[in-house]
């Protein structure tokens, strides 16, 4: 056995609630942590080696988390896709991480306990124990016929754990400092009410302010979330954008500069791994404003990043560009 195998733990919808939720590999990568993580103390084997580990604890690599994140077509996400949202979970103070990445690191899950298999207090053993305890008491006192009560209680028992342990976690979420608002991740922007005749002048809008004002494109919006994925590794304390405003952006630059999304987003690409402009170039904003000097950059440099080589190929959070590249 390398990691937990059996037994269940406790998800609460609180969870759902968290603007990183909505991305389907970074939810299932949490889950997969969590149901693997062993529940007590326990050495594992794992790639040759044992390893000694405490509750809340699993040994893997990026690349065996990735064999269990695929798309449709059975297509696993690459080894530095996962290193990216294991990197996203360190800042929000979800887990920490030791060892190394070619032989096995050990994930801690911070605040296992939250989640931890509980059967003393889970609400079926609770359930069946005070179903027990009132039938017989029932049976003593007034016959058979009291087994309906039983039920009744029990129900209202599981009921209440069921609430209880819903609001703990829900509380448990709000007083971790270190994980997010959801005021400060949450934009109302794309949810909000479109100015009468708006969507009728621009059908394609995905994206938009509430006066209408600025707005962009599903490919643009696509364009904008892929950058601030390439943010958070140069800066990981970067403010979640205003979505709106950053699509609008790429349509301008589309529109009125005549930019492709291919175009701007290898020139992105390039900034972003450049040792002096990673640290500068951090919105559609100041990438349109330093353009030329960008460019101008590039291409005296062969066009070539300085830390990483352009691959649009990889199973990387750049594949939800689809079309774009």
């Amino acid at each position: 056995m390398k990691n937990q195998k059996s037994g269940y733990i406790p998800l609460y919808r609180s969870i759902m609630k968290k603007p990183w939720a909505k991305d389907v590999y970074l939810r299932t990568l949490w889950e997969n942590i969590l149901m693997s993580a062993a529940r007590l103390p326990y050495t594992a084997q794992f790639k040759g080696h044992e390893w000694q580990l405490q509750s809340g604890q699993l040994v893997t690599t990026a690349a065996d988390l990735g064999l269990s994140l695929c798309d449709r077509k059975g297509k696993a996400t690459s080894r530095d896709a996962v290193e990216r949202m294991l990197a996203f979970f360190v800042k929000e103070g979800m887990i920490s991480i030791e060892g190394e990445q070619k032989k096995g690191r050990v994930i801690t899950v911070l605040n296992y306990a939250e989640y931890a298999e509980k059967i003393d207090n889970s609400p079926a053993q609770i359930t069946a124990h005070t179903t027990a305890q009132i039938t017989a008491h029932d049976e003593a006192s007034n016959g058979a016929a009291s087994g309906g009560g039983a039920a009744q209680i029990a129900a209202h028992t599981t009921a209440q754990i069921t609430a209880h342990h819903e609001q703990e976690g829900n509380n448990k979420n709000k007083r971790s400092s270190s994980l997010p608002n959801s005021d400060e991740f949450t934009n109302t922007d794309e949810t909000a009410s479109a100015p009468d005749g708006f969507l009728s002048r621009h059908p394609d809008a995905s994206v938009y302010t509430p006066n209408g004002k600025s707005w962009g494109t599903a490919d643009d919006l696509t364009a904008v979330r892929w950058m601030y994925k390439k943010i958070l590794v140069v800066d990981a304390s970067a403010k979640t954008p205003n979505w709106a405003e950053w699509a609008n952006t790429i349509r301008l630059m589309r529109e009125q500069d005549n930019r492709d999304h291919r175009e701007i987003c290898e020139l992105f690409r390039w900034a972003n791994a450049d040792p002096f402009w990673g640290s500068n170039i951090l919105s559609p904003k100041k990438l349109r404003k330093q353009w030329g000097t960008l460019k101008a950059q590039q291409q005296s440099r062969g066009g070539k990043p300085q830390r990483e080589t352009l691959d649009w190929d990889n199973t990387d959070w750049a594949d939800g560009l689809g079309g774009l590249i």
